[in-house]
């Protein structure tokens, strides 16, 4: 089978941005002609002739282009020919519409543009199922009208795995480790429904045969292709799941390297591979007793909180901005106030929670029971609580805060009691702790738990394997009583 031309897939590409003109011309039809019913709005479909002359091209432009990007393959052939045909059928609809209306066949253009719009519903469906899953609409519907749309069970919020129940020991490292991990950021492109680069992860058949070779090297996770791509640096074109897409935290890649090493075993136990203790630590936590689960919360459009945040910033004399523009993300400085803001000024920025990233409390009167508000700001990166009134107790309500990488606590009152409530943080790197109550020999404690020691000499241990493979590069021409030597890296001439 040949390869389509790149011209074609060119324009193809084209298809995700056009295809949205159709949709909304024919739905803006739709909607003036109901409006057209009412008499206060006879005259709504005044324009409807020249909506009908920007739609027809639009629709034949879009799905001629769709065809041109499915000619790239790597999508569920069903679905695929089914999106495909639907599509043609908006096209044509559309334009025997457009026919019926220069006609003046009023009712049965309305009923032809109500069909277009049925045959455009189940269209973009099908469009949304090929990219992102046969299930996408369907999983967060209300449990009645998912079963109602054939949809299966809402899928759990991904997380640890540590609703399930069972010994660790007797665990099995492929479907109760791995599996889980590819399933959360892997299997919707290499999947069932779509295999990018004719890779699928969804099962260890495909991964063994791979789209351009073997996903991984049994025993040595150095070498396999999947660890390779997690970690390229993000801005790497290939760095996999690419930029923007959710990303495996550095405890789980470790996960998957663990299982390449132990020979990628198919049915094999955990306690079978005999891991090492700091493996056994994470495979505790994913697999251990039942416990809470952590929540995912997805931050509003920043468009939807901008009235919140203009009304509170004035109301509560703080600053409160978007880190980035175009991102929805906030910062929030309430340390400009000082002791005006406590904890219930805290508590009325819950509408901005799932939104902030950045929360600064410095000076504030915020105690332990504002900061069960701050608990309910699960994407926060970075919290100061310096001079703040917090104690070791209060500390124990931030468990929950999954991304949280900054902590301050200089100048309060907590002490060695505190760092135990601080574990549950995975992914806290920098805690100041100056001026407090916490003794050297806890920090310094704390500090090397937090150390992945083996993980550390295994990257040690890369890294002169690196060097002897830079000396082994090295070229020398002999000159008799002088020498010049050739590095990777450099030119030595003694003379």
């Amino acid at each position: 089978m040949t390869s389509p031309p790149d011209l074609a897939l060119f324009f193809g590409r084209f298809h995700p941005l056009l295809v949205h003109l159709p949709i909304g011309f024919l739905l803006l039809l739709a909607a003036l002609e109901l409006l057209g019913r009412w008499h206060r709005f006879r005259n709504a479909t005044l324009a409807n002739g020249c909506i009908l002359a920007f739609t027809v091209p639009a629709s034949i432009l879009a799905a001629t282009c769709g065809w041109m990007l499915s000619l790239g393959g790597n999508y569920d052939p069903q679905f695929l020919q089914w999106h495909k045909w639907t599509g043609v059928g908006t096209a044509v609809a559309a334009t025997l519409a457009a026919l019926l209306y220069a006609m003046g066949q009023s009712t049965f253009y309305r009923w032809v543009l109500a069909l277009t719009v049925a045959v455009l519903t189940v269209a973009s469906h099908l469009g949304g199922s090929l990219t992102h899953g046969k299930d996408y609409l369907t999983r967060y519907a209300p449990g009645p009208l998912r079963a109602l749309l054939g949809g299966e069970d809402a899928p759990r919020t991904p997380g640890p795995a540590g609703s399930q129940t069972g010994a660790v020991a007797g665990r099995r490292a492929f479907a109760d480790v791995v599996q889980p991990i590819l399933a959360q950021y892997c299997v919707g492109c290499h999947g069932p429904e779509k295999q990018k680069a004719k890779l699928r992860l969804d099962t260890l058949e495909g991964m063994q045969a791979g789209g351009h070779g073997p996903a991984f090297l049994a025993g040595n996770s150095a070498k396999s292709t999947l660890i390779h791509r997690m970690t390229l640096p993000l801005a790497d074109d290939n760095h996999m799941p690419p930029d923007g897409k959710p990303q495996p935290a550095a405890e789980e890649i470790k996960l998957l390297a663990w299982w390449i090493d132990a020979g990628a075993p198919a049915d094999r136990k955990v306690g079978e591979l005999n891991p090492p203790p700091d493996i056994r630590r994470l495979l505790d936590s994913r697999l251990g007793a039942p416990g809470p689960v952590a929540q995912v919360v997805a931050p509003k459009p920043l468009n939807d909180v901008l009235p919140q945040i203009d009304l509170l910033a004035d109301e509560l004399g703080i600053a409160i901005s978007a880190i980035a523009q175009g991102e929805p993300w906030l910062q929030a400085n309430a340390s400009l106030p000082g002791p005006q803001f406590g904890d219930a000024e805290l508590a009325r920025l819950a509408p901005l929670a799932p939104n902030l990233r950045w929360l600064d409390l410095a000076g504030t009167s915020v105690t332990d029971a504002g900061l069960s508000a701050v608990a309910s700001m699960r994407n926060l990166v970075r919290l100061h609580l310096e001079h703040t009134a917090v104690t070791d107790a209060g500390l124990a309500q931030l468990a929950g805060l999954d991304d949280l990488a900054y902590l301050n606590l200089y100048g309060t009152a907590v002490t060695d009691a505190a760092l135990p409530h601080l574990r549950a943080l995975p992914r806290l790197r920098q805690l100041y702790l100056w001026q407090t109550q916490v003794t050297p020999e806890a920090a310094r404690a704390f500090a090397e738990e937090r150390l992945d020691k083996a993980e550390l000499q295994g990257w040690k241990a890369e890294i002169e394997q690196l060097q002897a493979r830079i000396r082994g590069r090295q070229f020398t021409v002999e000159f008799g009583a002088t020498n010049l030597t050739v590095s990777p890296t450099k030119v030595v001439d003694p003379l």
